[in-house]
């Protein structure tokens, strides 16, 4: 039993994806219960991923290829080459990867948190055609802070542009409960 552990601990990144590629494996592991490794080869894992950039954020909320959920992320963030993954541990890599998809997961979170639901008149309106989605973000941002290369946006931190979109959507539903007591105030009179 403790030789097939050691095998495992030690197969590559690449060996592992093979069998997985090929169908080796009967029943899916517990992709999201992984805990994050300490190390991918010689490379040290962050705590978190707020370090990142906005357009590191951008390229990673866009994986959408099994494979790449492996690899871009740690190209992304660890700086490895695709071989350099491919030699690496196929524990390591694929932890990673599962703690990896879990911080883009609360980073999502926290982008969603800032959109407020529209009130029915905002709706009436058409509001809903008003989603621009990764460049509405970026060209807010912008607009917001006098940038005028929509490309030095992807190098801003992730939480900078986060924290406004907080800010401004935390005002805009002030504002919103303020209007409703002054409408109320005045039906009042």
């Amino acid at each position: 039993m403790s030789e097939v552990l050691t095998k495992r601990k030690m197969m590559s990144f690449e060996e592992w994806f093979k069998l997985l590629y090929h169908g080796y494996f009967e029943q899916p592991f517990q992709f999201e219960q992984l805990s994050k490794p300490g190390y991918v080869g010689d490379k040290i894992v962050p705590n978190d991923l707020n370090d990142l950039t906005f357009g590191q954020v951008v390229e990673l909320q866009g994986i959408q290829e099994v494979n790449s959920m492996f690899i871009v992320p740690l190209r992304v963030i660890l700086g490895m080459s695709t071989d350099e993954v491919m030699q690496s541990s196929a524990t390591e890599v694929v932890r990673f990867a599962a703690w990896a998809a879990r911080e883009m997961e609360r980073i999502n979170k926290l982008f969603a948190s800032t959109n407020r639901k529209p009130i029915d008149k905002e709706r009436k309106a058409g509001i809903e055609s008003l989603r621009f989605g990764i460049f509405g973000t970026v060209d807010y941002y912008a607009q917001r802070m006098g940038i005028k290369d929509h490309e030095e946006v992807m190098s801003v931190p992730w939480m900078r542009v986060y924290k406004c979109l907080q800010i401004d959507s935390e005002k805009a539903k002030y504002e919103l409960r303020l209007r409703k007591v002054y409408e109320s105030e005045n039906g009042r009179k």
